[in-house]
């Protein structure tokens, strides 16, 4: 392991990098001024034998200012990588050899797209996944997000516990759980462990894997959302898109419940209110746009969906889209003005 705690964007690529030698120290990545290219090279190396060639894509800004910490034994990494506080989304190709990975985020909720299922964790919640096959990882906040690699060669002992692991979502208040993370994060932070010490963590850490495997035993089932209020919330909400003044006390009013109620409804799914409604306005929008066989100019359109400033809409559309609304229609072959 690199005996310095510190990286360079000059030496972050060394092939060396993961000699280990009989001191082990956590390294700290980027600088809060890195700019955006430099900040894509410092998560591409730290997430490349951890989940795969991975691509950040950020709905607002860029990738400027990351850092992070890295922690590399044989038998474990860890990794946490503070990212820009936006939406942002993460696209992982896996690594193509056995093994586990574990995901956190910290600074809201994350939502991961598995082959054809999705999960959608809180702040702070955890889930297992193979290492060795694509997912899509979604930060609705962005924020810090955690990461560990369990390499095959680890696992192997304790496959047959591990396996009614992989592809489950753990709450934060899951107490091995907790133990299992106040472990990696002391690995992270400690200046420097030498490598029996780092080896007796690490065992450590694994011996924690069967207990969370008891605790799903003992619990296999895990409290949903009232998933009859969410359809109902969310029936409203597409029954009054047009509606500019649409708010959340009008579904409070309804539903009878309190608006924060509603937000925490929402927070569980991994957006917000006004996130979600947002997001179907635009949808709807970019959907009439490219049907509307009358070519009714885009603003009508805009205000037929709620927007009350086209502006602002123009804005959230090429955000949302990386195209502008009139260009769309323009390589729809229709015409009509903003």
């Amino acid at each position: 392991m690199c005996t310095n705690r510190f990286w360079t964007i000059a030496n972050i690529n060394r092939k060396d990098r993961f000699i280990p030698m009989e001191i082990i120290r956590p390294l700290k990545l980027g600088t809060i001024s890195l700019p955006d290219a430099e900040s894509r090279l410092v998560c591409r190396t730290i997430l490349l034998d951890m989940l795969g060639e991975a691509t950040i894509t950020v709905d607002e800004g860029d990738l400027g200012g990351v850092t992070g910490l890295f922690w590399k034994h044989v038998d474990l990494s860890l990794a946490t990588l503070y990212l820009p506080k936006t939406p942002l989304r993460l696209t992982a190709n896996g690594i193509g050899t056995p093994g586990i990975v574990i995901l956190r985020a910290t600074d809201g909720p994350m939502i991961v797209h598995h082959r054809q299922q999705v999960f959608t964790l809180a702040s702070r919640d955890v889930i297992l996944l193979p290492a060795d096959t694509s997912s899509e990882i979604v930060l609705p906040d962005g924020g810090r997000f955690d990461c560990a690699h369990l390499p095959h060669s680890a696992i192997a002992p304790l496959q047959k516990s591990l396996d009614r692991l992989l592809l489950r979502k753990f709450q934060a208040e899951c107490l091995p759980l907790q133990l299992l993370t106040n472990y990696a994060g002391y690995l992270l932070r400690q200046d420097h462990q030498d490598k029996d010490h780092a080896s007796m963590m690490v065992a450590h850490f694994y011996s924690l894997l069967p207990v969370l495997a008891q605790e799903v035993a003992e619990n296999p089932s895990v409290p949903d959302l009232p998933q009859n209020r969410v359809e109902s919330i969310k029936a409203l909400i597409e029954a009054n898109l047009a509606d500019g003044s649409f708010s959340i006390a009008d579904v409070a009013k309804v539903e009878g419940i309190t608006p924060r109620a509603i937000q925490k409804i929402f927070s569980r799914t991994g957006t917000t209110f006004s996130r979600y409604v947002l997001e179907r306005r635009l949808v709807l929008a970019k959907t009439m746009i490219l049907s509307d066989t009358a070519s009714r100019p885009i603003s009508q359109i805009v205000y037929s969906v709620g927007f009350n400033d086209l502006s602002y809409f123009n804005r959230t559309f090429r955000s949302r889209y990386g195209i502008r609304p009139t260009d769309l229609r323009r390589m729809s072959g229709q015409t009509g003005d903003a």
